[in-house]
């Protein structure tokens, strides 16, 4: 039996306008953000989070690393994605297509020029909607969006702006709380006052755990 790996996308994304919206606004976004929703899919079972390098992401986007961060950045600007961006195109970036989703066309105008695709009732639309743990995090009274913030501001700076918020919201969808407060507390302890080690030494962190975890007897598989 033969098996092939494969990617895969909403067909809807290719029909709603936003490639040719991206052609125009944003130099490279559309291959980068087509593959930033094939890597999702295939790794999330509802829309989350996806980590990847800025220079695989280009090698597999077919665009040069530095296109590939000038279009994240403004994929950023027109609200399609938010992105932890490290400074070093080696190291993993965060990045999230944002829900739901604003295209130049709607699913209902999908449903409605495209019945034979998309007419059928319970169709799903892959980011028209926000998956509950984005909507907990996007709650400003959320208890654990509101501390890490806190850490934040009492770690690193008061500065703070939209696209510093919607990282400290990547960092409380993907990391456990208790991991947070430990890499803020050594930032302090080092006088670091930089989010960026924070966020870089959160995703050595996880991976370090996420690798003992597949080492574990029970994780291991039967000889």
């Amino acid at each position: 039996m033969k098996y092939e790996q494969k990617t895969w996308a909403p067909l809807w994304l290719e029909l709603s306008g936003l490639p040719e919206f991206l052609g125009e606004k944003v130099k490279g976004g559309w291959p980068v953000f087509k593959k930033i929703v094939e890597l999702d899919c295939v790794t999330n079972p509802l829309p989350g989070i996806v980590e990847i390098s800025i220079r695989e992401l280009g090698q597999r986007s077919g665009v040069s690393a530095e296109a590939t961060r000038r279009a994240i950045v403004g994929l950023r600007k027109h609200e399609l994605v938010t992105a932890f961006l490290p400074d070093n195109d080696e190291e993993e970036a965060l990045l999230r297509v944002r829900t739901p989703l604003k295209t130049p066309l709607s699913p209902e105008e999908l449903r409605r020029l495209f019945p034979h695709w998309f007419g059928q009732e319970g169709h799903f639309f892959r980011y028209a909607e926000t998956p509950q743990d984005e909507l907990d995090a996007l709650d400003p009274e959320d208890p654990l969006l509101k501390e890490i913030v806190d850490l934040y501001f009492n770690t690193v700076g008061l500065k703070m702006n939209a696209f510093i918020l919607d990282e400290l919201r990547l960092m409380r969808q993907q990391f456990p709380i208790d991991l947070v407060r430990r890499t803020f507390r050594r930032a302090g302890q080092n006088e670091i006052r930089s989010l960026q080690w924070v966020m870089r030494e959160l995703i050595r962190q996880k991976r370090k755990l996420d690798e003992k975890a597949g080492e574990e007897p029970e994780n291991l598989p039967e000889m």
